[in-house]
Order: structure tokens, then C-alpha cells, then sequence
């Protein structure tokens, strides 16, 4: 029995010692990520950078507990669609000496400049995420920053002004078959985003009616905020005889007014006549004091041999705008009946091709919107024969379009 007795503790002290004793586990974990500050407002174009503060809240119950707080990246959402990863690193070693601390990680981050364009083109904020690692028990913990884009670009993309030219500055031409022609477009936008649209070209068999247009080019091009862009068509087509026209369609943005058409008409390869065969075109209306609208009709006799007329304005280079009054039979006569002078190289503000058949014609709204309101000009007539070369001009005279 003593033997027995004696035997117990030896082998119980065995097996305690085959035996792992669980002792608590020293934990520290995040409890809470702010960024600070908590929205950063970047201007709306190229690329941007914003400076943060990530204050980690770090808990240590069982101190000391030494660590290292860390994030890999910065993930970019836009309107809550992930936007992509920036790759750069912050960390932090501490101690773990106190229940809680506050673990300040300061970065500079660089937004893309695409990340910015496509934030803008959807009307949204960016939001910034970190996602930081205890090393401790790798317990996790996210951070959001909001960035804005703001000022003039962060608005969509609209256009404030389309206008077109030839490639010399007129807005109608009258040039011989297979000659290359271009137009130039000039667009005044507001905000940011791709501005996409389609160079278009009317020909000759279906302008008599109406028009149909076919495409020529697709255009693509960014556009930043205020901005304006400069388009040149590609070669129009001049391998048909008579009135052609051309037009750049928007597709995106929309316009809030109606888009510009020019006019151009091919003639044959032939010689102009020389100035002095010219014969004079008598111009028969408007009438004194009328002004110029979409109701105006413009009139003249015709001139035998004319195949197309060619109806053009010019800016008045000086004067009063004050329009004249019809009722003062003395100013009308003397200022709008009186022929004008159209200074030598001056470019037409605006034209139109009338077929030789036919001897008046009022103005399409797209070729009165290229005449500003509040403004003077000189109009004339123009004969071209059916070898496409002038054979007669009018005098120029004065309206004024309110």
C-alpha cells in the first residue's frame, strides 16, 4: 500500500509533464481608420494629388504588444465601381506599450489623370480606400477619402459654339471640278469629356431637293475644360458638278442649336471669264428698310446664261448698327438701295447657291444663324455659267439683321 502510494506521484507527475498548459494569448488589433482630413477637392483636369493623414486606432489589451500596422495600396472606386489600384506602400512599427494608440501614417497620393476624366465624365466623386494589416493577429481595418473634382471642368461636356469655314476663311465657294477642298471647324466647349462627331457631305443629285447626307470621317477627341478644339475635315468630295454641302454633325454632347451647313459649288474645269466681260445682275428686292430674316426674300432679273446664282454677305466693316427705318423713305433709299463696295479680299460671312432657273431665295435657318444679330451687311449676286465661270455680278447693298 505504501509502494502504491508512492508510485502515484510519479506517474501523475509524468503525465503532467506530456501535458501543453494554455496560457492567454497577448491580441492588439485596429479598431477604427480615419482619414484626415476626411474630403479633398481637386481640380477637374489633368492629373491631381491630394495629401492624407490615416489615423489607425490601434487596441493592445494584454501590453506590451509590439506590431506593424501597413497598407499595400490606395483602391480608387468612382460611384462605388472599382476604378483600379494605386500600388504604394505605408507603414508602421509600434511598441504596443498602451492600451490604445493612435498610429498617424501621412502619404501624398496621385490620382491619374484618366481616373479624374472618367469621374467627371459620370458625375461623381473618387473615393480613396486603404486597407491596413495588423501584423499582431492580421486583423484588418478600412479608410475611405472622398476627392471631388471641381471648378469649370467638372461639369459635362457642352458645346457653347460650332463654326465652320472653308479652308479660306469663307464660308461658300465656287471652285472647278476635282479641286480639293477642306472645311475647319472651330468648337467652343464647357467642361470635360470625349467629344465625338461626323463630317458629313451632301452631293450634288440631292440638294436640289432634300438633302441627303452621307458620312465622310468619324472624329474622336477629348476635350478639357474651356476649352476649344480645332477640326479639319478630310478631302471633299468635287467630282460632281453642282451645289454640294457640308456639315459636322455632333453625336455627343448634343447640340442646344442648330448646327452650321456650308455650301460649295463645283463647276467644270474651265477658265473664269475676265472681269471685264462681267455683265451687272439688277437686284430687285427686299424692299427698303427690310430686315433680314428667315421670311426676307432676296431677289434679281436674270441674266441669260447663268446656270447658278450665288447669293453672298459680307460683314459691314464700320457704322451704326441702328437698323434703318423703313418709313423714313430718305435714309432707306440712300443707305440700303445705294450700291456698296466690298473690300477687296474680304471673305463672305455667309452664301448660298440658287439653281440658274430660278431668281429669288430666302435664307435656310443654318445659313442665318452664321450672321450675328445687331449687325450690318453688304449682299450680292453672283452668275456662274454652266462651264463654271462667272459671268455677271450685282452691285452690293446694305441690310441689317436685328
Amino acid at each position: 500500500m505504501g509502494a502504491r502510494n508512492l508510485r502515484l506521484p510519479a506517474v501523475l507527475a509524468a503525465a503532467l509533464a506530456t501535458m501543453t498548459i494554455a496560457l492567454p494569448q497577448a491580441e492588439a488589433y485596429i479598431n477604427d481608420v480615419t482619414p484626415s482630413p476626411a474630403k479633398a477637392r481637386i481640380a477637374s483636369v489633368g492629373p491631381a494629388t491630394v495629401a492624407v493623414n490615416w489615423n489607425v486606432e490601434r487596441i493592445s489589451p494584454d501590453t506590451p504588444n509590439p506590431g506593424t500596422v501597413s497598407s499595400s495600396a490606395v483602391q480608387v472606386f468612382i460611384d462605388g465601381i472599382s476604378a483600379g489600384n494605386l500600388p504604394r506602400s505605408v507603414s508602421q512599427t509600434t511598441k504596443g506599450e498602451v492600451y490604445s494608440e493612435i498610429l498617424r501614417l501621412r502619404e501624398v497620393v496621385m490620382i491619374p489623370q484618366a481616373m479624374v476624366y472618367r469621374a467627371v465624365k459620370e458625375g461623381a466623386s473618387l473615393t480613396l480606400r486603404r486597407v491596413f494589416t495588423d501584423t499582431a493577429d492580421n486583423s484588418t481595418e478600412n479608410g475611405e477619402f472622398e476627392v471631388t473634382p471641381t471648378g469649370e471642368g467638372s461639369v459635362a461636356l457642352s458645346v457653347q459654339r460650332l463654326e465652320l469655314t472653308f479652308d479660306d476663311k469663307t464660308r461658300s465657294r465656287v471652285l472647278p471640278k476635282d479641286s480639293e477642298l477642306r472645311v475647319v471647324a472651330e468648337i467652343n466647349t464647357s467642361g470635360v469629356g470625349l467629344l465625338q462627331a461626323q463630317w458629313e457631305v451632301a452631293s450634288a443629285t440631292s440638294t436640289a431637293g432634300a438633302p441627303m447626307f452621307h458620312p465622310l470621317a468619324l472624329v474622336r477627341q477629348g476635350v478639357g475644360a474651356g476649352g476649344r478644339a480645332v477640326l479639319t475635315s478630310p478631302p471633299l468630295p468635287t467630282g460632281a458638278e453642282g451645289t454640294h454641302l457640308v456639315r459636322l454633325r455632333m453625336i455627343e454632347p448634343g447640340l442646344a442649336f442648330d448646327a452650321p451647313t456650308l455650301q460649295y459649288y463645283v463647276t467644270p474645269k474651265s477658265r473664269p471669264a475676265p472681269l471685264s466681260a462681267l455683265r451687272e445682275i439688277l437686284l430687285t428686292g427686299p424692299r427698303p428698310g427690310t430686315p433680314l430674316t428667315a421670311e426676307t426674300l432676296f431677289s434679281w432679273n436674270a441674266l441669260d446664261g447663268a446656270d447658278a446664282y450665288q447669293l453672298s454677305f459680307f460683314a459691314v466693316p464700320s457704322g451704326p448698327a441702328e437698323p434703318l427705318d423703313p418709313a423714313r423713305d430718305t435714309q432707306a433709299t440712300a443707305e440700303q438701295m445705294t450700291a456698296k463696295t466690298v473690300p477687296a479680299g474680304e471673305p463672305a460671312a455667309a452664301g448660298i447657291f440658287v439653281p440658274g432657273g430660278r431668281t429669288s431665295a430666302s435664307l435656310e435657318a443654318f445659313t442665318l444663324a452664321q450672321l450675328a444679330d445687331g449687325k450690318r451687311y453688304l449682299w450680292m449676286v453672283t452668275a456662274i455659267d454652266a462651264n463654271g465661270a462667272i459671268i455677271g455680278t450685282s452691285p452690293a447693298r446694305e441690310i441689317h439683321k436685328p
